[in-house]
């Protein structure tokens, strides 16, 4: 494996740019003379029959905005492998290309879930802190607030990381958060105290500096996985699977750290009461095996992971777009923040179903993890605590199940995005609100029916809007925003955990599942009216539309993006997909790609003439 190279290197895609982006551009438009009859008939009669039909009634704004408006290639296939039949290396292969970018995903769910597995060994350890124990011996309100502080570190990173990704990159972002990650579980692994307060705020402290990694893993993940399927033309197709196999590592993670727990309390012999010490030596134990995980990954990240060329591309070519010359009338501003706005303005309907639908999805899905539990606890009453990370452990296998499922489909225009987040959702609230009509039932006299449709619960979440938040959150923005946009969007779906963790604390198990139901219910209703639907649509041609957008030029453009197909209820009904054409969109890319040959400098001359 080579060593990336360094991220000022010229992106391969920008080199045969030519005339379409700079001065270069501006002096040949200028050049055309100012009515559009004369504009037209000065360069088509210069110019080969393609670019003499494209410009048949175009002005000289037109032709000087629309030769400019070419965007970078997105071609950047990987290194071919030599073909092997040994069944291992395929698998290290397949392992390395999908699923490495997710080791991060990984050990965010390691630690993450793991709060809510190892509490009830704090309690064994510290009665008199995190159990029942009176008098306490450290603040119960914070005690009862771990999990918001948790997730509040992770909303903070997910903001700052998603902002600093498309700054400085997908590669630098990525080493940051992992480092982070790194220093934070070697914190967690190490926390200590001389009283049971003292190690209450050390906990606290190292498990939101850890968090803070964790927040910027989702906004990265998900660019630096979309961004590499778009830049190899074989796998641009699959970039829906290509993501969600990234995303899969958070399910094994989850799976890894219940499993790893039940090995620690078999080689002790603890399969039924626990001691202090054995509690002690298990949490801990626990945390240094991710720790070392973490410090696998920092390493590769540092010494082997490649800047995206993708993200490289595009935002050269939009930097070079916003900062061109006072002449440029037509660019509408300049900046990272006025971008940001520029894109906002026109894809709020987007913003707002990623972020709340991933509210939605977040109440359900961490209601069901961090209180995992209490749940289990209806299941089998009474169960030890060997016991209950059995049925943790089943949970999470069948959960792991969910995401490759959805691998599998996600890309499928059968089903596609929209189809499966809204059919994921649908189920969740068939299930949770089965679970709370039939639940004193169940209980009473068919406990394996309960198991059943709670475990479905889990599968469903994955093969659905859990898998789905992640993706769409990160195809439906331009590359140069798409960190920043994301990462809004999931920190808005913390929300949602954060709102669980406060309702799912003060309500009785049925009421639970009715809430759960109701987040259900809604999500599947925000997908069907503002989800547009981004299966088999090149991130090429979102990155296209963002030029024009930049520009004060949406009208003009009349690409695949804003097809029919790839819009949704909300944008259809709001005339978004008015400006298609095919035609004319072939048009603007004759233009364009005469504009990078050269093409109109014959006509310049003419015109200057």
């Amino acid at each position: 494996m080579e060593k990336s190279s360094d991220v000022s290197v010229e992106p391969r895609g920008l080199e045969h740019e030519g005339p379409c982006h700079g001065s270069d551009v501006l002096e040949l438009a200028s050049s055309f003379p100012s009515t559009k009859a004369e504009s037209s008939k000065a360069a088509s009669s210069h110019a080969g029959p393609d670019v003499e039909a494209a410009l048949q009634g175009l002005g000289t704004e037109d032709i000087r905005v629309l030769s400019r408006l070419c965007s970078a290639s997105h071609d950047f296939p990987p290194a071919v492998l030599p073909p092997t039949r040994n069944p291992l290396v395929r698998a290290w292969r397949w392992w390395q290309f999908f699923l490495l970018p997710g080791m991060g995903m990984f050990s965010e769910a390691y630690f993450i879930f793991a709060i809510g597995n190892i509490e009830p060994l704090f309690a064994v350890e510290m009665p008199s802190c995190f159990g029942d124990t009176q008098p306490y011996t450290c603040d119960q309100e914070t005690v009862s607030n771990i999990q918001n502080i948790e997730i509040s570190a992770v909303i903070v990173g997910m903001l700052a990381f998603g902002y600093v990704a498309d700054v400085i990159g997908r590669k630098w972002g990525s080493r940051l958060t992992m480092l982070i990650m790194f220093v934070g579980a070697c914190l967690l692994t190490g926390a200590y105290g001389p009283t049971d307060q003292v190690f209450l705020s050390v906990f606290c402290f190292s498990l939101f500096f850890y968090a803070l990694g964790v927040g910027g893993e989702y906004p990265l993940a998900s660019s630096s996985a979309a961004e590499k399927a778009e830049g190899d033309p074989q796998l641009r197709k699959r970039r829906g699977e290509t993501v969600v196999l990234a995303f899969s590592q958070q399910g094994w993670g989850n799976f890894v750290n219940t499993l790893v727990i039940l090995l620690l309390l078999a080689m002790q012999g603890a399969t039924g009461d626990l001691t202090s010490r054995q509690a002690e030596l298990t949490w801990r134990l626990q945390f240094g095996v991710g720790a070392v995980i973490c410090a696998c990954v920092t390493a590769y990240r540092w010494l082997y992971l490649e800047e995206s060329e993708v993200w490289q591309a595009e935002h050269k070519g939009v930097q070079e777009e916003l900062a061109a010359g006072n002449e440029e009338a037509e660019v509408s501003g300049r900046g990272f923040w006025h971008e940001h706005w520029t894109v906002l303005r026109f894809y709020w309907p987007r913003l707002l179903v990623t972020c709340l639908g991933w509210v939605a999805n977040d109440f359900a899905f961490y209601g069901n993890k961090l209180f995992q539990s209490q749940f289990i606890n209806v299941i089998s009453p009474g169960a030890s605590r060997y016991v209950q990370m059995q049925w943790t452990l089943l949970n999470s296998g069948i959960a792991l199940l969910g995401y490759y499922c959805a691998a599998f489909t996600i890309d499928r225009r059968w089903m596609g995005r929209r189809r499966l987040q809204c059919m994921g959702f649908m189920m969740m609230f068939v299930l949770f609100l089965l679970c709370g009509i039939l639940y004193d039932e169940m209980i009473d006299h068919a406990i394996s029916a309960f198991q059943t449709l709670y475990f479905l619960t889990s599968f469903f979440n994955q093969f659905g809007p859990n898998c789905t938040s992640f993706l769409v959150a990160g195809e439906v923005y331009p590359t140069d925003t798409r960190a920043f946009f994301h990462g809004i969007s999931a920190a808005s779906g913390k929300l949602g955990a954060i709102i669980a963790a406060s309702v799912f604390s003060n309500v009785d198990t049925v009421t639970t599942f009715y809430a759960s139901a109701a987040a259900g219910v809604v999500g599947a209703l925000l997908t069907l009216v503002f989800l547009p639907d981004t299966t088999g649509l090149d991130l090429a041609e979102v990155d296209r539309m963002h030029r024009f957008m930049l520009a004060g030029q949406i009208h003009n453009y009349h690409g695949q993006a804003v097809h029919p197909r790839y819009l949704s209820l909300y944008e259809r009904w709001r005339g978004y997909g008015k400006h298609f054409d095919a035609a004319k969109d072939a048009e603007q890319r004759r233009l364009q790609d005469a504009a990078a040959s050269g093409g109109f400098e014959q006509a310049a001359s003419s015109g200057r003439q």
